[in-house]
């Protein structure tokens, strides 16, 4: 590598190499061959004078990519989609067992923040990315009101028929990479897991900001992220970065049978700037993998 080379140059070269490294521990001797040629010929798309930006939520690479996904599985088999453990695929989840994940869950986030010392009024929680109500449902045992918020029209339908709060409980569809359709300072409560991670990092960082935004004063925020290194937006890196986890793993998955949703992260610094950027405070970042420390974190914020 020239001695000149930029950082952005720098991180271009060992994205491809990372790339290509990644195709070399395919499944056999000839997807490997397949996988390196891709990547070859994605350098030369890339690297040419047509090549094109990066997508947004709104372009071909962003928000619609996420929601045509969880649009057919949330018509084909929308728990599994959620909780994708193999042994339920093909509508085995027995609903009750499913609820009953949700609510371990959310009664261990609690518990959590009482560790915390969180004492505020419990009145209103924000679901995000609340799929089929899994989560809702199980925050409607300690807030008075949830709303739930998804990009799949499907999976709020599946939702609203799943739900016995009687009205304490309501589902919303939002396709646009922010969240206008709720007010400023609306909620004592946010959370969110597992869903961040499947949306590209533009659009994802405009929802941390907006996590952030729609927290009341002394509320508290809980979300969990992917994390990796931090992308240089307009790099090669970028392009490449798009390339590998959004078009090859939904490929990927689809000829292994698989859920074909993508897979993001944020870099931890850029989550912590975000979450100051919009006027909060960092209280806590928990370590959720401890096999492979440093991949996904849950974040606690408050403002």
């Amino acid at each position: 590598m020239a001695l000149g080379a930029t950082p952005g140059q720098r991180d271009d070269v060992l994205a491809l190499i990372d790339l290509i490294h990644s195709y070399g521990r395919s499944a056999t001797i000839k997807e490997s061959h397949q996988g390196v040629l891709a990547c070859l010929t994605s350098w030369q798309l890339l690297t040419s004078p047509f090549a094109a930006n990066p997508g947004n939520g709104e372009g071909h690479v962003g928000l619609k990519n996420v929601r045509s996904v969880f649009e057919k599985v949330g018509r084909d088999d929308a728990m599994y989609a959620v909780l994708t453990n193999h042994d339920y695929r093909g509508n085995k989840w027995d609903p009750e067992a499913f609820f009953q994940h949700g609510r371990d869950e959310i009664r261990g986030v609690m518990e959590y923040v009482d560790s915390l010392g969180w004492r505020q009024p419990r009145r209103r929680a924000l679901d995000f990315g609340s799929g089929v109500g899994r989560l809702s449902q199980a925050l409607a045992d300690h807030f008075e009101e949830v709303v739930g918020v998804d990009i799949s029209y499907t999976m709020v339908e599946t939702a609203q028929r799943f739900d016995r709060k009687g009205g304490r409980v309501r589902y919303m569809v939002n396709t646009e990479p922010d969240l206008r359709l709720l007010d400023d300072d609306a909620f004592d409560f946010v959370y969110s897991n597992i869903t961040l991670q499947h949306i590209p990092p533009e659009p994802a960082a405009a929802y941390v900001r907006e996590l952030i935004r729609v927290l009341r004063p002394g509320g508290l925020a809980v979300f969990q992220t992917r994390n990796g290194p931090r992308i240089r937006p307009g790099t090669l890196r970028a392009h490449l970065y798009a390339l590998r986890r959004e078009y090859f793993r939904r490929f990927w998955q689809r000829i292994r049978g698989r859920v074909p949703y993508e897979m993001h992260y944020l870099a931890r610094t850029q989550v912590e700037e975000l979450v100051v950027e919009s006027g909060g405070r960092m209280l806590d970042v928990v370590d959720l993998n401890p096999a492979r420390l440093g991949r996904s974190f849950r974040y606690c914020a408050t403002k």
